[in-house]
């Protein structure tokens, strides 16, 4: 069972990428991890140069403003 996270938009932020957790080295991150507010780096807020919601789940491939890492 693969319970990995699909890759997101490299421009998609949230506070908890702000707060990293250097107690336990062991702990992988994930973007998703009870986050409710997501923000782009390219508009500065939560929609996205297309104007749709900037969402872990939204911000994905497919997506047209969509980068990759």
């Amino acid at each position: 069972m693969n319970l990995k996270t699909p890759p997101t938009c490299k421009h998609m932020r949230s506070k908890n990428i702000m707060v990293p957790d250097f107690t336990d080295p062991e702990v992988e991150f994930s973007i998703d991890q009870g986050v409710q507010h997501y923000w782009c780096l390219c508009t500065m807020t939560t929609a996205g140069p297309d104007n749709d919601f900037v969402a872990a789940e939204m911000c994905q491939k497919g997506r047209a403003c969509f980068e990759a890492e």
